[in-house]
């Protein structure tokens, strides 16, 4: 688990995991079925992912935890998906496309940098 530990945390819930692969892969579908099917809307589809389960994912406390105890990582994580912003506005041609996706890594980003409140003294780690 040590190589997923960015985005898993140490102790990650079945429910945790579940739900991050969930919205990601939702997201990625939805990404391709709106799109259509071409080199563009793959990598789109992929950023979707990420994004996506990273919002669920991040509001979780084993990744909270991974990533407080790695506090000169933080930045490098927050410039690596805004670099990632650019390249989505040219894959989307600046459309609608572009401002949902953006609005979606805000919404990663904010949960991110503010923490999350998805305990697991709630629920048993895997």
């Amino acid at each position: 688990m040590r190589f997923l530990g960015s985005m898993h945390g140490n102790t990650p819930t079945g429910f945790q995991l579940a739900a991050t692969y969930a919205v990601g892969i939702g997201a990625a579908v939805l990404a391709l079925a709106t799109l259509g099917l071409t080199w563009k809307t793959v990598l789109l589809a992929i950023l979707a992912f990420d994004w996506a389960g990273g919002v669920v994912a991040n509001s979780a406390d084993p990744v909270r935890a991974w990533w407080r105890d790695r506090p000169r990582m933080q930045a490098a994580f927050i410039i690596v998906h805004l670099i990632e912003l650019p390249l989505v506005f040219w894959l989307t041609d600046g459309g609608a496309a572009f401002y949902v996706l953006a609005l979606v890594l805000a919404a990663k980003l904010s949960v991110f940098v503010l923490g999350g409140r998805w305990s697991n003294r709630t629920m048993k780690p895997l």
